[in-house]
C-alpha cells in the first residue's frame, strides 16, 4: 500500500470524537471491550502516521510494540490486541487530505 504524505494539521480530539463513535463497528473491537481500552491504540496509529517519515505501518512494527507497551496506561489489550486498531486509525490517516 503506498504512503499517503501526513497532513499538515490534525484535530486529535475529532479523530478521537470520530473513534469514541466508531469502534464498535469496527472489525477490531471486541465485545465487552470500552472506547477506553482501545484508545491507547488509537492514538498511537494517529502519532505513527504523523511522525513515521513516509514509512508504511509495517515497516514500523517493533517500534510501535514498543510504544504501545510505554504508553497504553491502564489498556487491557496487549500488542497482538491492540494493533488492529492502532493500524486502522493509521489507515484513516492516510485517507485525509494535507491542510493547508
Amino acid at each position: 500500500m503506498p504512503v499517503a504524505a501526513a497532513p499538515g494539521y490534525v484535530d486529535f480530539d475529532r479523530e478521537l470524537r470520530y473513534w469514541r463513535s466508531h469502534y464498535p463497528e469496527s472489525e477490531f473491537c471486541r465485545p465487552g471491550l470500552s472506547y477506553e481500552d482501545y484508545e491507547p491504540a488509537l492514538k498511537l496509529g494517529i502519532n505513527v502516521f504523523l511522525h513515521g517519515h513516509g514509512s508504511s505501518f509495517e515497516e514500523q512494527d517493533d517500534e510501535l510494540a514498543d510504544a504501545y507497551y510505554r504508553t497504553r496506561g491502564a489498556s487491557p489489550l496487549d500488542w497482538n490486541e491492540a494493533r488492529p486498531a492502532a493500524a486502522a486509525a493509521w489507515q484513516r490517516m492516510g485517507g485525509k487530505s494535507i491542510a493547508a
